[in-house]
């Protein structure tokens, strides 16, 4: 385990990072013909911890707990809302194809 953070052990209540990280919502993927877009939604307590000044990269979005494939890009920051990331990634060639 990282230093400074402990897994949760069977038949023990979880810390309450790992309980927000259970709390995390993904939203149904979406399109509109170039790109598939998602929405994910975080709790009060891991929002605290979206930076305000940049997009967020891969490696910063999973520290947070976002679980998604390979390929999201978070592309904007939606102010009124913060704690809803907005990701896209470009369609599959085969997709495109039979637009």
């Amino acid at each position: 385990a990282a230093r400074g953070f402990e897994e949760p052990r069977a038949g023990r209540l979880c810390g309450g990072w790992e309980m927000d990280r259970n709390e995390i919502y993904y939203s149904d993927r979406y399109n509109d013909g170039a790109f598939e877009y998602r929405h994910v939604m975080l709790p009060k307590k891991i929002a605290k911890m979206v930076p305000k000044t940049h997009l967020m990269s891969e490696t910063e979005w999973r520290n947070l707990g976002v679980q998604q494939s390979p390929g999201w890009i978070h592309y904007m920051i939606h102010e009124p809302e913060p704690h809803i990331l907005l990701f896209r990634r470009p369609l599959p060639e085969k997709e495109l194809e039979g637009i």
